[in-house]
This record gives C-alpha cells, structure tokens and sequence, in this order.
C-alpha cells in the first residue's frame, strides 16, 4: 500500500477535480447564446448510449459566437508571435497550504510542445515555453500572475487551470486566449477561452446535462433495466448543482435515482454512519446499485470503507480513484472511475503516443490525469494553431476556432470537442476505468453520447 505521504498530491488535487465532475463554479458560468431546439426535447433514453468519440450530434444546440463575452478582445492580434516562434506560458494553480495540486500538468504541455518543437514547430514556427505561474490557490495571486504572463508577452495560455476565474477580465483586454481543462468559469461563454473537455462548470439554466454519467452507469451495471444509482456529494453550491444535473441525466436515461443528496460538510466527513445508514436503505429499504461519490478524497476513502464494512455490495463509482500511485491502495479496490479522456490502459495510437512523449521528454513522471490535462491542452493548442495557418493572429486563431466548422479530435484518447458549442456546453464524453488485483483496466471505453437539453 502507498504511504499517507505519497498520498498528499493526491488529495490535494481532488477539489480540482470535483469542480470538472460537478459541473458547477462559484463564478458567473454558462449561458449566452446556447439554446435548445424543439427538436432536441424530442430525445429519449437512447441518448445515453455510448457511441463514436467523434461525431455527437448536437441535438439542435446552438451557440451564437457572437453572444459570447470577450468577442472583440483588445491587445496586439500578434503580440508573442514571431517568424520563429510562438511565446507560451502556463497559469496553474501548482500549490495550496493542503500540498502540491495540479503535479505534472505543466510537464505534460511541456512534453507536447517539445516534440512539436522536434519536428520543426508548427507552420515554421517553434513554441517558446516560457513556463508556469503558480498561483498558489489565492485569487489574488490568480490575478497577479495572468498580468504577469501578459507583461511577458504571451501569445496564449497553456494550460490555464485554476479554480477561480479573475483572470478573464486580463486576458480579455490584453487579448491573451487560453487553452485547458475547463475547471473554471472562464470557459463558458467566453470566445477566448477553450476547455480541452468543453464547458465543466455550467451553471443550472445552462443548455445541457450531462449524459457521461449514464452511460457510465449503465457500462458498470450492464445495463438500465431495473437498475438504481444513488448521488453523494460534497455541501458547496457548485456540488449541489453538479449532483443535481448528474441525477436529472440519469434519472433521463431510465435509471431510478432513490437518492440525490449533498450531506457530506465541505470541511470533510467526520462519522459516515448516519450516511450509511441511509444509503444501505436508500431504495426501498435496499441499498442501491451503484453509489456515485461526488466527494472530496478523504471523504470517499472514509465512506467507500464504512459502506463495505456495513456490507454493501453494490458498485462504486467516483471521479478520483485514477492516478498510477493508487494502483497498491487497497481502500480503493474494485471501484471504478470517470476519466474525461481514454486512460493509459486503452491501448489506442493517441496514447501510445502520449506515453512515448512522456519516457523521452519527461522520464520518470507519473501519466496522472492532471499531467494528462497538460499535455492534452497543449495537443488541442497547436491543433488549432496548425489549422489557422501561417498569418497567426488572436483574430484568425478565433476565427477558426469560432467559426463553426472547427473540432478538436485525438482518436482514442481524446473525445470530440466542436466549436463554438463547446462553449456552452461539456464534451459528451468520457471512460470508465476499474481498479482490481492491483490494476486499472477499462470498463467502458472512450465513447461519446448527443447532446441532451436541460429543459
């Protein structure tokens, strides 16, 4: 088993990742220009079946790019771009007072943009890397560094992840996009902004709900019929609006759902027996099927033990028991985990490449989600940058990306994401990895769903 030592990182990370599974921020979200179509509330349980990583339908839902915040941003259209290279920098958060967060995300952009480098840049040009800030899980810090990184003239960010959103306003006026994990609010109805897994922190009236969540039920439970998923989650509004749409999915895809509820305190989970309790008799005096934990890492740990320890048998699945270094912790054994992206253990050419990239330009650091993020968000960068072509400018990098005919696709590895709707909206798409015997293994592969609207 790994020491609590080597579990710090780990923990530290989770609230990170919480906001990704919740799909709810504690910043102005989604909303804009996305609407659904009459004929996307014609859609039924059929929708939650997993498909293609490429592809989805958008179900009729649209997105005015020219509704979105930060249309026109100011600055220099090529400040950061040269006939040899492109400036880059990262903001991350990288460190908290509770450990290091986000670890290896900006070796990952790193190791992508070294190889991009390697085969002579993009369209001639080489990425500067110039590196991260690290914003320390301060707000104010958060701010302090995007000025920072636009003082050093950046072209872009990548990756921008941090979990409060101040640092729009700044990259708006300095006409800096930026490119990561959409954990923030920023990547909802922004133009600048673009979430490698689309918009993850919608807020309640926005145009979708998630269908990932059902189709990975339904992958763990080998089916819907006769089949019951219970929510946990954390006490923080962003939690109990992710709880809520991850429910409405399921509830949408023919699952009951006999218990939707946040009872666990966002300082943690001191005693999980009234919890259990409840759990254990949740649907019709039986506990359910699946229990999905929507909690933080020691919560989860502390619940998952107590609820086998009261004899549940059922299924477990939560959004935090991925990473190599928990391979060996036996509190974790036999749950499954939602991963936005395929994981390692997919085999697919995307991630073998990946994995090359990772044992030639970083040796010996761990394939995290995290580290996978960065390297993600640094593909989806120069994908964009490669299309727009030679005249590289903020203007027309937003025109491709905008314009409506753009996708972001590794096949495998990355499900679809298409422009502009993704703005408003998560890519319907994920993985389900199951850790037994020591191992992950893929439970359900890399899939994607159509759009369904939140009505």
């Amino acid at each position: 088993m790994h020491s609590s030592r080597r579990l710090v990182p780990i923990a530290a990370v989770a609230a990170l990742l919480l906001v990704a599974a919740c799909g709810g921020g504690d910043d102005d979200g989604a909303g804009g220009g996305a609407q659904p179509s009459a004929s996307a509330q014609a859609l039924g349980p059929e929708a939650f079946e997993a498909g293609p990583d490429s592809g989805w339908s958008n179900s009729g839902i649209t997105v005015d790019a020219a509704k979105l915040d930060c249309t026109a941003p100011g600055g220099e259209p090529a400040r950061g771009v040269t006939d040899t290279e492109i400036k880059i920098g990262g903001l991350i958060t990288q460190s908290s007072t509770s450990g290091p967060v986000n670890a290896g995300m900006d070796v990952g952009a790193k190791a992508r943009f070294s190889r991009a480098n390697d085969e002579g840049g993009i369209n001639g040009r080489k990425i500067n890397y110039i590196g991260t800030r690290d914003d320390g899980a301060d707000s104010a810090r958060t701010l302090t560094e995007a000025q920072s990184l636009v003082a050093d003239g950046v072209f872009a960010a990548v990756p921008a992840v941090v979990r409060t959103g101040n640092f729009a306003d700044t990259f708006c006026k300095s006409g800096t996009p930026f490119f990561g994990w959409g954990v923030s609010a920023p990547y909802c109805n922004t133009a600048i902004g673009f979430g490698v897994t689309g918009c993850l922190v919608a807020e309640p009236d926005g145009p979708t709900i998630s269908t990932t969540w059902a189709m990975a039920a339904s992958g763990i439970l080998g089916g819907i019929t006769d089949k019951s998923v219970a929510f946990v989650g954390v006490d923080i509004d962003s939690a109990v609006n992710g709880i809520n749409l991850a429910a409405k999915g399921v509830k949408a895809a023919g699952f009951s759902v006999p218990y939707s509820e946040n009872p666990v305190p966002a300082a943690g989970l001191n005693d999980p027996t009234a919890l259990v309790n409840d759990l254990m008799a949740a649907d019709k005096g039986a506990p359910p099927d699946l229990i999905v934990t929507i909690v933080d890492f020691a919560p989860a740990i502390k619940l998952i033990t107590a609820l086998r320890a009261a004899g549940y048998e059922g299924k477990i699945l939560t959004p935090l028991g991925y990473d190599p270094r928990l391979t060996g912790f036996k509190d974790l054994e036999d749950t499954y985990t939602l991963v936005q992206w395929a994981p390692v253990e997919s085999g697919s050419a995307g991630v073998k490449q990946l994995e090359a990239d990772f044992a030639k330009y970083a040796p010996g650091q761990p394939i995290t989600l995290t580290a996978m993020a960065g390297y993600w968000s640094a593909d989806f960068f120069l994908d964009a940058i490669e299309k727009t072509g030679p005249d590289l400018t903020v203007a027309n990098l937003l025109k491709t990306l905008n314009g409506g005919s753009y996708s972001y696709h590794v096949p495998g590895a990355v499900g679809e994401t298409q422009w502009p709707v993704n703005h408003n909206a998560a890519a319907p798409c994920a993985s389900v990895v199951h850790l037994a015997g020591g191992k992950y293994t893929e439970a359900v592969k890399l899939a994607c769903t159509p759009l369904y609207p939140n009505n």
